[in-house]
């Protein structure tokens, strides 16, 4: 072999070697940037997911403290009355125990652990509190008692404030 051939295949041996070496560079930074790029999509969607899930908890505590509202004002208005008109006031008193369970269920569902168990409270304080007056009444009562009016109501507005004040912390991240 004479000296140009060996400097020939010193040549074509370096630069193959560069062609290598360029290579495994591009493909070792190719992939630094797609796994940052699946880290920023991952990151992304994590995010997505979170706000997604705040925004669930949000809406579920305002349709329990709406629904516990509307209760609270059926029992004020409708049921000092009973038992006059005690099928209709049944009848609705269905209606707004049946979303007041929906919406302790979205609670229960998406809320963290402080507002669920103020909103569980704050149902069974309605769904008892009322339960106690009709008993009341299937034993003979002729009418609600006050007493038993004002339990409900207090029971209701109590609740419903330890309800919002979870609520609060919760939403604004002040635990």
């Amino acid at each position: 072999m004479d000296s140009g051939t060996t400097t020939q295949l010193i040549t074509v041996g370096a630069t193959l070697g560069g062609v290598v070496l360029t290579q495994l560079s591009n493909t070792f930074v190719e992939g630094r940037k797609l796994k940052a790029t699946q880290r920023a999509e991952v990151q992304k969607r994590a995010a997505d997911h979170a706000n997604w899930l705040r925004d669930e908890r949000v809406k579920a505590y305002a349709s329990l403290s709406t629904a516990s509202e509307e209760a609270f004002q059926l029992v004020r208005a409708e049921f000092p009355r009973l038992p006059e008109g005690r099928a209709e006031i049944e009848a609705r008193w269905r209606e707004r125990r049946s979303e007041l369970r929906k919406a302790h269920n979205q609670v229960a569902l998406f809320g963290t652990d402080e507002p669920r168990q103020r909103g569980k409270e704050l149902w069974k304080a309605a769904r008892n509190g009322v339960n106690a007056i009709f008993a009341e009444l299937d034993a003979g009562a002729t009418q609600v008692r006050r007493e038993s009016l004002d339990e409900v109501l207090t029971g209701i507005s109590d609740a419903g404030d330890r309800f919002l004040e979870a609520c609060r912390t919760d939403v604004q991240g002040t635990h």
